[in-house]
């Protein structure tokens, strides 16, 4: 695990663009989000990227995808996230997840993710977002 910096944002957008080809972020926008205060990223060597924000006593996934799924990196990446943010007290960590991606619900849940609210037609295809939390104080 290594942690991404500037330098890595076009292998973060080339990640991206396998993990969510029909939504893919250029390195453009990897480079707006590591140069903004707060942002922490992580880079499994094995094929997986997670960005975290810390504002305050709060945390959000930005983005969490693997290229090579059910390899367990992406429980990896939840698990090196967490010990990250619990450096910075953090309390309760966010995220957002396709309401049809059953994969990432079930590695959420099994962090202790519980579903917090929804938003309709949130994707560009017209899924819903399912707003989630972990309360870890």
């Amino acid at each position: 695990m290594i942690r991404a910096d500037l330098p890595h944002a076009a292998a973060l957008a080339a990640m991206h663009a396998q993990a969510f080809p029909h939504e893919p972020w250029d390195e453009a926008s990897f480079v707006s989000l590591l140069g903004m205060p707060g942002v922490f990223g992580l880079i499994d060597e094995r094929g997986g990227f997670l960005l975290l924000r810390i504002v305050l006593d709060e945390a959000e996934i930005i983005t969490i995808g693997v290229t090579t799924p059910r390899q367990g990196i992406g429980q990896e990446l939840m698990r090196a996230g967490l010990e990250l943010i619990s450096a910075y007290a953090v309390k309760v960590l966010h995220l957002e997840v396709a309401a049809k991606n059953a994969p990432a619900q079930a590695l959420y849940a099994k962090f202790g993710f519980t579903q917090a609210g929804r938003r309709k037609g949130y994707y560009a295809d017209g899924d819903d977002a399912l707003t989630m939390h972990l309360v870890l104080a």
